[in-house]
């Protein structure tokens, strides 16, 4: 007799990036060994092979999936996909699945998928598009703007649910040298709104002469380490590269405002982790975030691109401490309700067992 199996296929769970860091979530809570789930990579970013490397391990992943539906009873296949590249790797296999006869959960995390759809797909890429997300089961969505997406774009949208990202809960002792020190955390690029934050903190350092912004992420770490040398910012600014792991929590520990200025997202880990360890965010109306933080309420939104405000905001919370605990205790509340491990895991526990019993009935 087959044994019983589930397959979760994404990216290197030992690599970067928000995908990697909810695939580490599902295996840390026990949710994998719970649903006898096997991993396979489709993309690593630990490659050092280039495209060969990257097509031997993208076929890799189509050999696995055969033989695991050959020797194993597949229930489902929980495929994590992005925009371009990840799409066009995963439409593939959501095919195969299909044919094989498997059940498809498709979990969508791109931020710019939007975009991408609307303005680098022509029409029979649109109906591919379409086509792949019609066909799954379930499509996990990270945020209500995707849900109300989803309605307008597809013709079938009521097997698409609502499920946020979830972090574990951290409890961090703030250092005592924490209270002028703003973070960022993500890829170092024009999509998280990099170019605004440094822009930002020129009126933030006459305003507030020991507030520090350090940023944490790999990308376009040069261009604009050489933007805040332009804006005389050397000493207010330092770029670590990526951090994570006990570099990242130390990082949080000397944190006051998390800031996060992006013109698209999902549903950032970073802002749930500041709302955790109970760091006040400021941040834009991008993608999830409204989901996470009401502004006012939680934190701080602001336009994105729009550097004043978003030097207005972290001043604001710079100088005003009663207003950052107003925040912080409201957002730690929030993250427990509806954005923990404990909040999140039942919620999808609960998807795998419907997709399941419709498996079970085939």
């Amino acid at each position: 007799m087959k044994k019983n199996i589930n397959l979760t296929i994404a990216t290197d769970i030992k690599g970067q990036g928000g995908i990697a860091t909810v695939l580490s979530v599902y295996h840390q809570s026990g949710f994998f060994a719970d649903n006898a789930v096997r991993l396979i990579a489709t993309h690593s970013t630990n490659n050092r092979l280039g495209g060969v490397g990257a097509l031997l391990l993208y076929i890799s992943a189509l050999l696995k999936v055969l033989f695991y539906f050959v020797f194993y009873r597949v229930g489902l296949a929980h495929i994590h996909v992005a925009s371009r590249g990840s799409y066009l790797r995963k439409s593939v296999l959501v095919r195969l699945i299909k044919v094989l006869g498997g059940k498809v959960i498709l979990h969508l995390h791109g931020a710019e998928f939007r975009d991408f759809y609307a303005n680098e797909c022509d029409e029979n890429r649109k109906k591919h598009i379409r086509d792949t997300f019609e066909m799954s089961d379930v499509v996990i969505v990270l945020s209500s703007q995707w849900i109300d997406w989803a309605r307008e774009t597809f013709r079938r949208s009521e097997h698409f649910q609502l499920v946020y990202n979830a972090v574990p809960s951290l409890e961090l002792n703030a250092s005592v040298d924490s209270s002028s020190t703003i973070s960022f955390l993500g890829r170092v690029g024009e999509r998280k709104g990099v170019h605004d934050l440094l822009t930002a903190m020129v009126r933030v350092k006459q305003q507030c002469p020991d507030a520090k912004l350090v940023i944490g992420g790999d990308g376009e770490v040069e261009k604009y380490r050489a933007m805040a040398r332009d804006l005389g910012l050397e000493s207010h600014v330092e770029f670590l590269g990526w951090v994570s792991g006990h570099h990242k929590l130390d990082l949080l520990r000397q944190t006051q405002i998390y800031c996060l200025p992006s013109y698209n997202e999902g549903f950032p880990m970073g802002v749930l982790e500041a709302m955790s360890a109970g760091i006040a965010v400021v941040s834009t109306y991008a993608g999830g975030i409204p989901d996470a933080i009401s502004h006012g309420k939680e934190g701080t939104l602001v336009e994105a691109g729009d550097s004043e405000a978003l030097a207005d905001a972290l001043i604001e919370l710079l100088t005003n401490q009663e207003m950052k605990q107003h925040y912080t205790q409201n957002a730690k509340q929030k993250f427990d309700q509806h954005f923990s491990v404990q909040a999140i895991i039942p919620q999808v526990q609960r998807i795998y067992d419907a997709v399941l019993r419709q498996r079970s009935r085939a």
